[in-house]
């Protein structure tokens, strides 16, 4: 969620920038880099670190939790082949 925030936010500041103070983002910084070019190029690196971020999360968070509902449900399908077809669980129905 703040990793989103810090996106959008970069970006709606850069846009806002470009419309409103060109004088600022035309100013150079060293040769033909100015500063409209360098604030572009760094919402790559932004970009780049929010990417790693998220994929480390997902890696560490995520991924142990889905492996761990896909085992419960191979169990569950195993158990559910194993009923005899006269169990009345297999088809649904609730034993009295």
């Amino acid at each position: 969620m703040k990793a989103t925030a810090v996106a959008v936010g970069g970006f709606l500041l850069y846009v806002l920038l470009s419309s409103f103070a060109p004088a600022l983002m035309n100013r150079s910084l060293s040769g033909h880099l100015t500063v409209g070019l360098a604030l572009g190029l760094g919402q790559f690196v932004v970009m780049g670190i929010i990417v790693r971020r998220c994929l480390l999360h997902h890696r560490n968070h995520v991924t142990p939790v889905v492996r761990g509902l896909r085992g419960l449900a191979r169990q569950q399908e195993s158990a559910a082949r194993v009923r005899p077809t006269g169990d009345p669980r297999a088809q649904g129905q609730r034993p009295w």
